[in-house]
């Protein structure tokens, strides 16, 4: 008998029709398909414009479609001068993947969005079969949570992380079934996705070292060696061709680059305490965004009492309106005046509470896989839940270890591993304590917060496109015919670009009387220029002449660009326009510069 059978003769669902549960129980098991939610999840991603580093990694779409064995052999225009496309960061299996959608279908976002579908399928079917081998009857309700959670559904565009985590969780899971059968060739293929996965982000390094984790908690240590010396195999073979072909490695290059600067005066070692030790606000204040969903699972493992969760859940969705609708000045708590400012917010003090609470949170959960309390033996020593809590400080020192800056796309693999650890937790307490159960409103709360926060990131990139196709049809009308220049970059760089405009290079840009300047107007209330113009602030000649504005403003204050993808918090208010733009006219001939 069925659980919803044994309530309705307990007369608690009485009054619910049989066709409206069972129509209930069929939309819940719909979305709980990996198929299903990767398709839910690559359909909002096309409704995102071009956002951030996808302007990059479509330049290198572009260029490998024309020259598939040269993939550096280009320079890039990234942030202020044009550079060898070699110094930007960008590992080949997400360029070559939409330079094989570009051969296809042509340069059309939305179309290679829908090409980066098998990835997130692949992700969803490796998410689902980890949550069946270790969180036995969650998997259900856990992957509509964390797939359709802000980990994820905010997170898709055409950046790399998604596709390396969904390489990554496939590969350890393709190992796991190499050690239940002693399948060489399923470890060969674990390998080889893990290979890939490194070689899609280089954060995907930890991959294999989870591999070997699991090989040593399931006495298949030799497997796992097997399995780790493929991938990096495939990691060597592709770098040794780049060395060939370009007389260095493209990952040593940068991570000899990538490494924090010191003061002066400072050493090696202090610098990069000190930058590490900086990670840590941040992954506080994202993951208490992103990963609320596990959040409230895992203190629902921990025994806390659902009205204790009602609040928590509701604080979080109040804050997070109060961001949403109020203007950044009036949410702000506390302002510490220079010489050492500092300033909180409703944002500041509510993604850190609740990253807190994750942290915390997983934790306990940690502790409770772990550990007998009043026990002889204090250790329990089952293999799945020493893997599992094993990852997860894998995924934590990792964050720390491989992180060169903060942003809500760093700390997705802990939110998703930090999710399988809550689930079975969980998951062992629904086995020994039928009464507490993961409440149901938690899966929802956890999707709606999911939609919540996608929906703004999507709604803050659409200003860069339309401001940047407004400015080219002021051009196109005022002065047809012109050279029109431009600052900027992220997405507002790709919709200049496809409008024909030209970047504007500090000190070589010779503008013409006639020509035409797009500039972003002013920084916004946190000191962000939006788009970003790179080092050097290109200002308009003294005798340009202002022919437009373009304005994007509206009633809502929250924002993730670019804090989402590089800063403290995900989601924080605004006091000025989103976006603003100029269209000066050059009146006499001069070159671009600050």
């Amino acid at each position: 008998m069925s659980r919803v059978e044994i309530l309705r003769v307990c007369g608690i669902l009485a009054s619910v029709p049989q066709n409206t549960q069972t129509d209930r129980n069929r939309l819940v098991k719909l979305l709980s398909l990996p198929f299903v939610l990767a398709l839910i999840v690559t359909l909002a991603n096309i409704a995102k414009p071009v956002v951030v580093d996808d302007t990059a990694y479509l330049a290198f779409a572009r260029h490998i479609a024309a020259h598939p064995l040269d993939p550096y052999g280009f320079e890039i225009f990234w942030y202020t001068f044009p550079e060898p496309a070699f110094q930007v960061l960008c590992p080949p299996v997400i360029p070559y993947w939409l330079a094989l959608g570009m051969r296809v279908f042509g340069e059309h976002v939305w179309a290679l969005k829908l090409w980066l579908f098998p990835f997130l399928w692949l992700g969803a079917w490796a998410m689902a079969d980890l949550l069946r081998r270790f969180a036995k009857g969650m998997e259900t309700r856990v992957l509509p949570l964390l797939l359709l959670s802000p980990a994820v559904l905010a997170t898709v565009n055409l950046m790399l992380d998604i596709p390396a985590l969904a390489l990554g969780l496939a590969a350890v899971t393709l190992f796991a079934r190499a050690s239940d059968r002693h399948s060489w060739w399923l470890a060969v293929v674990a390998g080889l996705l893990a290979g890939l996965a490194m070689q899609t982000k280089y954060t995907a390094l930890l991959v294999p070292p989870a591999i070997v984790w699991y090989g040593l908690t399931h006495r298949q240590f030799r497997l796992a060696a097997f399995s780790a010396f493929v991938a990096f195999a495939v990691f060597a073979l592709w770098e040794l061709f780049l060395l060939q072909t370009y007389g260095q490695s493209h990952f040593i290059c940068h991570a000899l680059s990538q490494g924090p600067q010191p003061w002066p005066g400072e050493t090696a070692l202090a610098a990069f305490v000190r930058t590490k030790l900086n990670l840590a606000a941040p992954l506080a204040g994202h993951v208490g965004c992103l990963g609320i969903g596990v959040t409230l699972m895992a203190w629902a493992a921990l025994g806390v009492a659902r009205r204790y969760l009602a609040v928590a859940a509701t604080l979080w969705a109040a804050g997070f309106l109060l961001i949403l609708v109020l203007p950044h000045r009036l949410t702000v708590l506390l302002e510490r005046p220079p010489p050492i400012p500092a300033e909180h917010s409703v944002a500041s003090v509510l993604w850190t509470v609740f990253g807190t609470l994750f942290l915390f949170g997983l934790a306990g959960c940690a502790a409770m896989l772990l550990l007998r309390p009043r026990k002889v033996r204090l250790l329990r020593m089952n293999a799945d839940s020493l893997f599992v809590v094993g990852w997860l400080l894998l995924e934590l020192a990792g964050y720390f270890a491989l992180t060169p800056f903060a942003g809500a796309r760093r700390v997705i693999g802990l939110v998703l591993v930090g999710g399988i650890v809550a689930a079975r937790a969980c998951s062992r307490v629904e086995r020994t304590q039928c009464a507490r159960t993961l409440p149901a409103w938690v899966v929802r709360f956890a999707i709606g917060a999911g939609i919540a926060v996608a929906a703004i990131d999507t709604f803050d990139a659409w200003p860069e496109k339309d401001c940047a196709e407004q400015a080219a049809n002021i051009a196109a009308t005022q002065a047809p015919g012109s050279t029109v220049w431009f600052v900027g970059h992220w997405g507002f760089q790709y919709y200049c670009e496809r409008a024909g405009m030209k970047q504007a290079i500090p000190g070589a840009s010779i503008l013409q009387p006639g020509d035409l300047l797009v500039l972003p107007a002013y920084p916004d209330a946190h000191g962000f220029y939006r788009p970003h113009p790179g080092d050097i602030l290109i200002r308009p000649p003294i005798d340009a002449i202002p022919i437009a504005t373009v304005v994007w403003d509206d009633v809502l204050s929250a924002q993730t660009i670019p804090n989402f993808y590089g800063g403290v918090y995900s989601v924080i208010g605004r006091d000025s326009p989103r976006l603003k733009i100029v269209v000066y006219q050059i009146r006499s001939l001069s070159i671009a510069s600050d």
